[in-house]
Formats: structure tokens, C-alpha cells, sequence
């Protein structure tokens, strides 16, 4: 599900079950100032927080003790105060009455400073206070209390060595107690926690007709005021409609009564559905938003239910809720949810057509980014803007001294214009050619006029690049003219131009120091002073820098040579030389660093365990030449052509071999360490017992290659070209496999341990054997007829994938994840999936004899005709199956194997029955 929302919404969602139907449950939460009702009227409209604000601000007040919401609708409205009592005026006091007043409700308390029972009937005095938490620690309960297990007054407490029966600091006004044995009933403002006798009294009957009917969903007999969290007289008959008045009386530090109105929202909910057992659109982007613009915008019906009031830090959580049925217990039929904010009243409602079009927008492929920022869409008008909350102090500081900076700027130069203005005047320029005065800084953009401001810089931008790039080509275009007046070969210029830089570069530090040399020597003929020159030649950090200037160069050369246009073939009169020049070298061991042989025909050499680091063989010509052993460490083989050549056992670590064509090549066993192959390729080549590390595989041809035994790891192949691909025995572990296909690909006995196939289609691959323990199959992987028998899949994660006569037998599945997989078909034949997880698999037709299936699930899954006959079902869970009397169990082992809820069509086929039958 793709949630689609504004930013100062908080969203939770839970799928829960009642009477053998789905629902999906929608909480929207809206933080909120408290304000008194002038201040809201005068900035109608600015009243929300960021939803980062508001889990930073529960997090930090509540911590993990109190969940703001369960997510099931309820059936009354409630509000919840978590704050303190203050002392009026800050001055200590022994009892403070609080107050809290929403609606048409109200509720006093009484809080007491701390007292303890002198006597059975003779209490202290209460200890002076300022301020007090009013949490249920306060209220009347202890330990073995069930209403309240954290409170104080029942039972002894062990308080500075002493053991004493104290009083609850909070009680109901005129309700105190008597007697150290009375007892009273917990008060105060805050949830009631599920496991007390308060709520569990409202949770319905759980017994063997539940287990056998109804389980996991709630009991038929559920009281829905169970999810009311609220004291009973904090509820209200009905819900909350907004804009309700609020009063809270001691319960802010510096102001006795904190009043004002809630902000008059209404909240609004769209989802899309498909039909249950729908695959998630396979490919790009596009293929969701073509299936969202088909499917119908459903509306949940939101009330507002729930208040969360913080008076001390002037905040409150507005809660609207609601829920929809559903066809799956998970909510997988609910594939977008859009959520947003309006006022109150038709005039502020927005038609059901304007979030379709908001969920479009937000799904479009080049523009869904920007669109996701225009939260003005989901809002009501001027919510969007930043508040004074303290989440926003260092960016708010930031864009105000930025703002400052640029009107000081401007200051600045507008007096420099008078200046100018002046000075032109005294002159007697004309006005009319006075330049205009300097336009003031645009202002620091609020956060909905970003997408607007991006787009309109986007677009100036192409239109500068528009402009640039005509001027460019008229200016070439005036270029090539004048060079044509001169009788130069145009047509050669523009090849050069267009082709760019080639072959190696041909500053040498060397040569340099000769430039120097020849220009002491002229000076010395001339009879003038070479003393500058001599210094330059004699500067150790001077001549170190040309040094390094060359290594650099050599380097940056040998990362990108392949990025360039390729050097020429050299001319068929210099191709002799050119061999004769690497078997002198070779002789007498030359240094082939030093030789530029880009271009060169070497094709058919023995150049076997050859020393060539560092050689410079752009463009050249190896074709059938046997380079075995040779050690081409960080050489250039850049748009080489090494058709069919041998480079068994040769190093090759940093080689650059990139777009080289390397068809029938055999690499047997060579080494590539971050060797470049960017664009090379491979067709028919084989890396047989190769080493590569390090290596990106970046638009290269991997067509029928041979990677037969072979190590590499965390190697990513991405969409690249790799049919008919043989990696045998090879490992490979953490490799990452994207969108490939990789049809009839033979990874027989491969280590595959914990690789990564995104989007692949592997349809007839051979895995069998292969350890591919921990490895992750996703985004709807094909493996339609794909071989994994005695594969070691345990822990693998095929969720979704498509593996439809696929041939299991004998494969280790233990723990694996096979949930909504497509089975149709595919063979188990005893193999071990000990809790492996089936759940909403289609296994239509699957042959799952004499499996190892203790403890798997196969919850929602569809087994008809599955032969099961011999499989070991102990203690499976085969919950909703959906099943037919074709599927075969003899001689099963079925000892705990839960079969309730059994599956019910009825459940899938959401109508006006199933609305009726909400919570509410």
C-alpha cells in the first residue's frame, strides 16, 4: 500500500477481523496549538504542526507507556488530558482543584500533596506542592490493585525505609477516603491500560467456540467501547464534529485557566483496491499509476473521535477515525491511500476528482516528486505554513538571517545606484539611459510555493541551456566558415572537434625538463643569464609536481580511456614496427609503461606470462594472441579488439578493458581486480575459475560467458545482456542480480548465499544443488520451470515470485518465505521446508509428497489438488486454504495441524452486508 499525504498529517492503519469479515482501520492524527479563541480567529487557518513534530513531542512526553491510538474505530467519543497540576501563582500549596472542560464535558479532580494514614482513620496533613504529574501512579490502587495496579493507597508502600500506607495524591472532589481500609476507584484523565478489569470487562467471550469459529479475530460477543481508552466520564455519546470550546482550570504553569476552540477540521480518506490475490504491477512507475487511474476512488467515513489534550505544553492530538471492509485479512487489496485535511461546512469541500487527480499526479513518473511537495492540495488553506514550534527554531533563525543578509545586500546596493545616479546626473547623461535600480530580494518561499518555484527554475534553466546551446552552434558554425574562406578542410576540423580528445596524453615531465634544458642552452648561446631556468630545473618540489602531474594524468587516462573516442588503428606501413618494437622490448625487458602501442596489430603473438604492467594498448589488436599468465596489470586494452584471445591466468587488476570486444576470449582462471569492463563484450567468453573483485559490470554483453567455478563477491550485474550465462560451482556470494534475464542460466551447485535478484526473470534457470541460504528474490521474480533440486534455500526469500512447475525435490527450505508465491505445478518431492511460510501461496497441482512440512504455514493459500501424500504436516498452520476433494493426504502426518478459521468466499465479497456490519 502507497500512502499518499501532506506532511502535518500522522497516519495509522490496522487490519483487524470481526465476525469472519476484514476490516481496514484508518487513524488521522492532526497536531494542534492550543490557542484562545482570539488568536485563532485572527490566524484563521495556521493551526497545524508538522506530524514529525507531533511523534517527537509523544515520544519524549509519553515515551512507550501510552499508545496515542489502537487504530479501531470506537463507538463514542473521548477525550484524554496527560499533563500536571500547578500550584496558582507557583506558590506551594497542599491541595489544587483541577479542571477540564471539552464540549458538553466536564471533570474536576482533586489533588492532593503527599499524606500518608497516621491511624487507621487519621491522615497527615498534605505536603505543599507546585506542581504534580496527574498519572494513574497518583490515583487510588498499588500492586495488587487489578483497577489500577500502578496507583497508591491499597496495601503499604516502602517509602525512606519506612513502611506506610499513603493516600492517593488524585481522587474525585468530596470522594476522599475515610479509612485506611476503604477503598476507592481510580481517578483521573489519562488511558485506562487494555489488561484492566475496566476494559477487559468489554472484550467479549474468548473460549472454544471462538478458537473454533472466529479466531484471531475479536470475539462476536466484543463490546466495541473496549477500544475506548478514556475514563467512562470522558466519553460522549456520539463523536466529536470540531471547533468544540475547551477550558482547563490549574492545568498550565503560568495561567490559571487555559481556554480556547479546537480547530474546525474534518478529515478525509480515499483508497484504491484490487481484487484479492492481485501481483503488484511488474516494471516501471507507469504501470502503477495506469492501474490507479482504472481503479474507483473509495471514501472511508472519518469522525473525529478521540482528543489527546497537553494543556501545559498548549498542544492536543485531534484523532479522526474509521474503517472500510475489506477481502484480506492483511489489507493487501488496499493498494493506495490518500489522507487529508478540510474545514468544516460544504463550501470547504473538495470534490472526490480532485484526489484522483492529487493520487495521479504523485504517481507520475517525472513529475510525482514534485507534486509530493505541494501539500497546499491535502490542507486546508494556509495550513501549509511553519508555525512557532521549537522543531523549527534553527531553520527559522537560518531563514531569517538569510533574509536579513539579502536586505542588507540590497541596502547596500541601492545607496551605490543613488551614487551611480548621481554621478551621471553631474555629468549630463540622459535619464533615460540610467541603469534600473536594484529589484529587492525575493523572499525566503513558504513550503507550498517550493514545487512552483522549482519548476520555474527548472524551466529558465532549459531555457538557458536552450540559448547557450544555440550560441554554441553558431559560433561553431561561424568558426568552420572562416576556416573554409582559409582553405581549411572543414570536414576533417569538424571530425576532429566532434570526436574530442584520443589516445593517451602526451605531456611527459621529461619533456618538460628538456624544454627547460633547450632553453638554457639558448640562453647560454646568446649570451644572456639562464638563472631563473637553472633554478627551475635544479627545484626538487617544482620538477616532484611534473612528476606527479604525468602519474596523474597516466592515471586519469587509464580510469577513463574508454569514456573517450577510440585512438586510431595505426597505418598497415607502422604495424610491422610496431610488432617488432614488443619483441625487442619483451628481450631485453623494456618497461612497456613507457611505449605507446594504442593502435597496434599484435593479433596472433605468443605473448604468454609477458611482463605488460602499465601498457598503453588502446585500440589494439590482439585477436587469437595467447596472453596466458601475462601479467596486464593497470594496462589500457580500452576499445581493443580480443576476439578469441588467451588470457588463461593472467592479472589483470586494474586493467581497463573497457568497450573491448572480447568474444570467445578465455580468461581460465585470470584475475580482475577492479578491472574496468564498462561496455565491454564477453559473448562466449570464458571466466572459468576467475577471480574478480571489485569489478563493475556496467553495459557489459555477459552472452553465453562461462563463469564455471569462479569467485566473486558482492559482484552486481544490472540489466545487462547475460543469456545462455554458466556459473557452476561458482561463488558468488552477496552478488546483486537486477532486472536480468536470465533464462535458462545454469547456476548449478553456485554459492549464492545472501544474493540480491531484483526483477529477474530466471525462467528454466538450473539451480540445482546451489546454496542460495539467505538469498532474496523480489520484486515478482520469474522462475516459471526454474530447477532447484537439493538446493539449499533456507531462510531464501521468494515472496511474490512466480514459480509456476518449478522442481523442488529434495531442497532444503527451512524458514524460507514463500508467501503469495506462484507454486501451480511445482514439485516438493521430499523436501525439507520446516516453518517455511506459504501463506497465500497459489499451489495448484503441486506435488508436495513425502515434504518435511512441520511447522510451516500455509495461511489463505489455494491447495486444491496438492498431493500431500506421506508430507510431515505436524503442527502446520492450514488456516483458510482454500482447498478442493482432489487434494490428497494418505499417510500425512496431521497431529496439530490448525485448520480453523476454515476459508470462507464470503469474507472476499465486500457489499453492502459488510458496510452495514462496521464498528461504530
Amino acid at each position: 500500500m502507497k500512502v499518499i499525504k501532506p506532511t502535518k498529517l500522522g497516519i495509522l492503519t490496522r487490519c483487524f477481523e470481526h465476525r469472519r469479515r476484514f476490516h481496514f482501520g484508518v487513524s488521522i492524527l492532526a497536531f494542534v496549538p492550543l490557542r484562545s479563541a482570539e488568536v485563532e480567529a485572527s490566524d484563521a487557518g495556521v493551526s497545524l504542526l508538522p506530524e514529525i513534530s507531533l511523534w517527537k513531542f509523544v515520544t519524549e512526553r509519553m515515551g512507550a507507556q501510552v499508545a496515542l491510538d489502537a487504530g479501531v474505530p470506537k463507538c463514542r467519543g473521548e477525550y484524554l488530558v496527560h499533563g500536571q497540576a500547578f500550584a496558582p501563582g507557583g506558590v506551594a500549596a497542599p491541595m489544587v482543584p483541577v479542571r477540564a472542560r471539552v464540549g458538553g464535558l466536564e471533570k474536576s479532580l482533586a489533588v492532593s500533596g503527599d499524606r500518608y494514614w497516621e491511624s487507621d482513620f487519621s491522615a497527615s496533613d498534605p505536603r505543599p506542592f507546585t506542581s504534580m504529574m496527574l498519572d494513574w501512579s497518583r490515583a487510588y490502587g498499588g500492586p495488587k490493585y487489578a483497577k489500577n495496579p500502578l496507583g497508591r493507597g491499597h496495601g503499604e508502600t516502602l517509602l525512606h525505609g519506612e513502611r506506610l500506607r499513603l493516600l492517593p495524591n488524585v481522587e474525585r472532589p468530596g470522594a476522599g477516603l475515610g479509612s485506611a481500609d476503604e477503598q476507592a476507584e481510580p481517578a483521573g484523565f489519562g488511558a485506562i491500560d487494555l489488561s484492566w478489569p475496566q476494559r477487559q470487562a468489554l472484550v467479549g467471550t474468548y473460549d472454544q467456540a471462538w478458537l473454533d469459529r472466529d479466531f484471531p479475530g475479536l470475539a462476536r460477543d466484543v463490546d466495541w467501547g473496549f477500544f475506548n481508552i478514556a475514563p467512562r466520564d470522558q466519553q460522549r455519546e456520539g463523536f466529536w464534529e470540531g471547533g468544540e470550546a475547551y477550558a482547563f482550570d490549574n492545568l498550565h504553569p503560568s495561567r490559571a485557566r487555559l481556554e480556547g476552540r479546537l480547530p474546525d477540521y474534518v478529515a478525509r480518506a480515499f483508497v484504491t483496491r484490487v481484487p484479492p490475490r492481485t501481483p503488484l504491477p511488474k516494471g516501471e512507475a507507469r504501470a502503477e499509476k495506469v492501474e490507479a487511474l482504472a481503479a474507483k476512488l473509495e471514501e472511508i467515513a472519518l469522525r473525529l473521535q478521540t482528543l489527546w489534550f497537553f494543556p501545559d505544553a498548549e498542544r492536543a492530538v485531534m484523532i479522526f477515525q474509521g474503517s472500510l471492509p475489506i477481502a484480506t485479512d492483511d489489507g493487501t487489496d488496499v493498494r493506495h491511500l490518500v489522507i487529508a485535511a478540510e474545514r468544516k461546512g460544504d463550501a470547504h469541500q473538495r470534490p472526490q476528482a480532485h484526489y484522483a487527480r492529487v493520487l495521479a499526479d504523485r504517481l507520475d513518473l517525472e513529475h510525482g516528486a514534485l507534486a509530493g511537495m505541494r501539500d497546499h492540495e491535502l490542507l486546508p488553506a494556509g495550513a501549509g505554513k511553519l508555525l512557532d514550534d521549537p522543531i523549527f527554531d534553527e531553520e527559522r533563525a537560518l531563514h531569517e538571517s538569510q533574509d536579513l543578509l539579502g536586505k542588507n545586500l540590497h541596502r547596500r546596493a541601492v545607496r551605490e545606484h543613488a551614487a551611480k545616479i548621481a554621478e551621471l546626473r553631474a555629468q549630463g547623461i540622459d535619464p533615460s539611459l540610467f541603469p534600473d535600480p536594484p529589484a529587492p530580494p525575493e523572499p525566503t518561499p513558504e513550503l507550498d510555493e517550493i514545487p512552483a518555484l522549482i519548476e520555474k527554475v527548472m524551466a529558465e534553466a532549459e531555457e538557458t541551456r536552450a540559448r547557450e546551446e544555440a550560441r554554441i552552434e553558431q559560433d561553431k558554425e561561424r568558426m568552420y566558415a572562416n576556416a573554409e574562406a582559409e582553405g581549411v578542410d572543414v570536414e576533417a576540423l569538424r571530425e576532429g572537434n566532434e570526436r574530442g580528445q584520443v589516445g593517451p596524453p602526451t605531456y611527459t615531465a621529461e619533456a618538460q625538463r628538456e624544454m627547460l634544458r633547450g632553453a638554457i642552452a639558448d640562453c647560454q648561446l646568446a649570451g644572456a643569464s639562464a638563472e631563473v631556468f637553472e633554478q627551475m630545473l635544479a627545484d626538487p618540489e617544482l620538477q616532484a609536481s611534473w612528476d606527479q602531474a604525468e602519474l596523474d594524468m597516466r592515471e586519469g587516462y587509464r580510469m577513463s580511456a574508454h569514456s573517450q573516442s577510440p585512438a586510431p588503428r595505426l597505418e598497415p606501413e607502422r604495424r610491422d614496427a610496431a610488432r617488432a618494437a614488443v619483441r625487442e622490448a619483451l628481450l631485453v625487458g623494456e618497461d612497456f609503461s613507457t611505449l605507446n602501442l594504442s593502435g597496434a596489430d599484435l593479433s596472433g603473438m605468443d605473448l604468454r606470462g609477458a611482463q605488460l604492467r602499465g601498457a598503453l594498448f588502446e585500440s589494439a589488436n590482439f585477436d587469437g594472441a595467447d596472453l596466458s599468465g601475462a601479467d596486464l596489470s593497470k594496462a589500457v586494452l580500452a576499445h581493443g579488439s580480443l576476439v578469441g584471445t588467451k588470457l588463461d591466468g593472467a592479472r589483470l587488476d586494474g586493467t581497463n578493458l573497457g568497450k573491448a570486444r572480447l568474444e570467445g576470449a578465455s580468461l581460465r582462471g585470470a584475475q580482475l581486480v577492479e578491472t574496468i569492463l564498462h561496455g565491454a563484450d564477453l559473448t562466449g567468453a570464458s571466466l572459468a575459475g576467475a577471480r574478480l573483485e571489485g569489478v563493475l559490470l556496467i553495459e557489459v554483453v555477459l552472452k553465453d560467458v562461462d563463469l564455471s567455478e569462479a569467485e566473486a563477491h558482492e559482484l552486481k550485474l544490472i540489466e545487462l545482456e547475460v543469456s545462455g550465462l554458466r556459473a557452476r560451482g561458482a561463488r558468488l556470494l552477496r552478488a546483486v542480480f537486477i532486472k536480468l534475464d536470465l533464462a535458462a542460466t545454469d547456476f548449478s551447485g553456485a554459492q549464492l548465499e545472501r544474493c540480491s535478484f531484483l526483477e529477474c526473470s530466471a525462467v528454466k534457470a538450473e539451480f540445482s544443488g546451489a546454496n542460495l541460504q539467505h538469498a532474496s528474490f523480489v520484486g515478482a521474480c520469474e522462475l516459471d520451470a526454474a530447477r532447484f533440486v537439493e538446493a539449499k534455500l533456507a531462510s531464501c526469500n521468494l515472496r511474490g515470485s512466480s514459480m509456476k512447475g518449478a522442481e523442488l525435490s529434495k531442497a532444503q527450505l527451512d524458514g524460507a518465505d514463500l508467501s503469495a508465491a506462484r507454486l501451480e505445478g511445482a514439485r516438493f518431492y521430499r523436501a525439507v521446508a520446516r516453518g517455511a511460510r506459504f501463506d497465500k501461496a497459489e499451489l495448484g497441482e503441486a506435488v508436495m509428497m513425502s515434504a518435511n512440512l512441520m511447522g510451516a504455514s500455509f495461511i489463505g493459500a489455494g491447495i486444491c489438488g496438492v498431493d500431500l501424500r506421506g508430507a510431515n504436516l505436524y503442527g502446520a498452520d492450514m488456516a483458510r486454504v482454500r482447498t478442493d476433494e482432489r487434494v490428497q493426504l494418505q499417510d500425512a502426518l496431521l497431529t496439530k495441524v490448525r485448520v480453523n478459521p476454515s476459508y470462507d468466499p464470503r469474507s472476499e465479497q465486500v457489499g453492502e452486508e459488510q458496510r452495514r456490519d462496521q464498528p461504530s
